[in-house]
């Protein structure tokens, strides 16, 4: 079974959990909402953190399933939306966790502890659907969680969507007066998806919109340029951080669709 590396105790981390991570308890809706059967879900991590999500099954078996890793902010029902935008599409069951702090999951965020929720999240969707493909998504601060997952297991697909670099890049480019103040010291999460994706032999999709205000595209250009083969970059011109996928959804969906089948996900 993988295994996650602990990190050393961070006396600034009350302080670094209310920068980095901004949930929410209360939900914007279900997947009914969306036309999506599902089912609560509670994954268990290593470290005893009791987390929530939702499963929502295609209406036929299907090849595949999505386990989708949100950003920062919300929750699980920010993008009802884009599950059944995937559902339609693809025809793929869809798994979505909340990860700890967030939602109705327990316990508080940290870098290492949405490594382990997802660890946990990817090895429940294996118990739910033993004989699909499982594709990673990750969106944002989610990107950093996809590819270090990706890291440790190896799952057929991985797409990054308007993913961080590395926290380090997110600092230098939004507080970079932090260089120059004790301030530094007291983010300590890393957040390296550029150095996750490094040694990953894991066919990779990397979408990013050229108009993102709040995670710039070249992120992703340095996500791909530390990559590993097999990988793919997509800029979508005009496109913003959130709802990525609506700017152009027809370009948007062909890009995954025909990575999706050139790695034989499809």
């Amino acid at each position: 079974m993988p295994r996650l590396i602990s990190r050393p105790l961070n006396p600034f981390a009350w302080l670094e959990r209310k920068a980095l991570f901004t949930p929410e308890r209360s939900f914007r809706g279900n997947p009914e909402h969306a036309g999506l059967d599902y089912t609560d879900i509670f994954p268990a991590t290593s470290d005893g953190v009791k987390l929530h999500g939702w499963h929502m099954p295609a209406g036929s078996p299907s090849a595949h399933v999505w386990l989708i890793l949100h950003g920062n902010g919300g929750n699980i029902s920010v993008r009802l939306d884009q599950y059944k935008a995937i559902r339609d599409r693809y025809g793929a069951s869809i798994v979505a966790i909340d990860y700890r702090g967030y939602g109705k999951s327990e316990g508080k965020p940290s870098e290492y502890g949405l490594y382990s929720d997802a660890l946990a999240a990817y090895q429940l969707t294996q118990k739910l659907h033993p004989n699909s493909k499982i594709i990673v998504f990750g969106r944002s601060l989610g990107g950093a969680v996809a590819s270090q997952l990706a890291s440790v297991v190896t799952p057929p697909a991985l797409i990054l969507e308007a993913s961080i670099s590395s926290m380090k890049e997110i600092v230098r480019e939004r507080a970079p007066w932090t260089h120059y103040s004790p301030a530094r010291f007291m983010v300590r999460s890393k957040f390296e998806t550029a150095s996750h994706v490094s040694n990953s032999s894991v066919p990779k999709l990397i979408i990013h919109g050229d108009s993102d205000q709040t995670v710039s595209f070249q992120h992703s250009e340095r996500i791909f340029a530390a990559a590993s083969e097999p990988k793919q970059l997509e800029i979508i011109p005009s496109g913003d951080h959130d709802g990525l996928d609506l700017v152009d959804p027809e370009r948007y969906h062909s890009v995954v669709s025909e990575f999706l089948r050139d790695h034989g996900v499809l």
